[in-house]
């Protein structure tokens, strides 16, 4: 059984960008009309864009997006308690959180008793610029969703995805 707090169910969602995580997780809002997006890097990305960050998806954002997250998360754990405050502020939700790296999606495993899914895609070229995205395949994930067809394909699978997460439920 995979609740937590406020009958919300957990599901950590990673991939290398472009993959089709938000797609997935789009899809899967279509299917439900209780689904949340969320990402440990909402914070900084806020925050980047207090200080001029335009929203750039370069080599050099990501770097500097993966630095800002890593002091935050050294100064007092602001990501995790963000994304904390974002999970106990829902009520019956599936809360899709985005999250790189291994070590901080076992702690959101053990702390929500959370589903982890990696998304890929045999199209897309893994990114190593910076460690976050570097580590995206070092984690043994309970699910694995291949992007390789068409939107409609992903959306099957959207569909299995959240009929075997709801057994039990």
């Amino acid at each position: 059984m995979n609740k937590t707090i406020n009958n919300n169910k957990v599901i950590i969602i990673n991939g290398s960008a472009g993959t089709g995580k938000d797609s997935f997780v789009k899809l899967c809002q279509q299917i439900s009309t209780k689904i949340m997006n969320v990402s440990t890097i909402d914070y900084p990305k806020q925050i980047a864009r207090y200080f001029g960050w335009e929203g750039e998806k370069d080599e050099k954002s990501r770097r500097m997006l993966s630095g800002l997250k890593d002091l935050l998360t050294e100064y007092d754990d602001i990501p995790f308690k963000k994304i904390k405050q974002f999970i106990m502020a829902c009520k019956n939700q599936k809360i899709f959180v985005h999250c790189r790296e291994p070590h901080e999606i076992e702690r959101l495993k053990k702390e929500y008793n959370a589903i982890t899914l990696l998304i890929t895609n045999p199209n897309v070229a893994t990114i190593s610029t910076n460690h976050a995205d570097a580590e995206v395949y070092n984690y043994q994930y309970d699910w694995v969703i291949s992007n390789d067809g068409t939107l409609e394909d992903l959306k099957d699978k959207a569909e299995i995805f959240l009929s075997e997460i709801n057994k039990g439920d």
